[in-house]
């Protein structure tokens, strides 16, 4: 009898711990990981300013300016980092930064744009190995200086970078293993 109960006892004991582990393995799955979309532009620019991104979350839609991030820039000759967040659930398509509107700007220089979901790089536009981003007619790349001037055009100086086809489709791909 001995026997039996400490079996009893085993088997229980077994059986309640498998199915506690089971039940909470589900418990997590259905939990959903919600991370936002960020992206980091790397630089240098020496005005007081105002970075803005512009995006669409319906592909082929053409960019109405209701969809906006801004973060301020400080002057500085030296290297900085902003981040823009995309809000939890927003999947961007197009991807329009706007670089300053200071009208005195006559520079920047890119040195990096990353796009990431959580610890996944979606691109990493280096300007060296790989750049996936297209420059308006108000930003001309001097090579020899890798710096972007900024040009006036009809009147302003309005240097803007879009995400180009290849970015989009990579972007599109990341949600569509999702």
């Amino acid at each position: 009898m001995k026997k039996l109960s400490i079996v009893f006892l085993i088997a229980f004991s077994v059986l309640n711990f498998s199915c506690g582990n089971k039940e909470k393995k589900i418990d997590e799955d259905l939990v959903p990981v919600n991370e936002t979309i960020d992206m980091t532009v790397k630089f240098i620019y020496d005005k007081e300013d105002v970075f803005k991104v512009y995006y669409t979350k319906t592909e082929n839609a053409n960019i109405d300016g209701s969809l906006l991030l801004t973060l301020p820039v400080h002057a500085s000759k030296n290297e900085q980092e902003i981040t823009f967040v995309f809000p939890i659930g927003d999947e961007p398509k197009l991807i329009r930064l706007d670089v300053g509107s200071n009208q005195e700007a006559e520079f920047i220089q890119i040195k990096n744009i990353t796009i990431s979901h959580g610890d996944n790089i979606i691109d990493n536009s280096d300007w060296i190995t790989n750049t996936n981003w297209s420059p308006n007619e108000s930003l001309i790349f001097d090579a020899n200086n890798k710096i972007y001037k900024i040009l006036t055009i009809k009147g302003v100086k309005s240097p803007v970078l879009m995400s180009n086809s290849i970015l989009q489709e990579k972007i599109a791909n990341y949600f569509k293993k999702k």
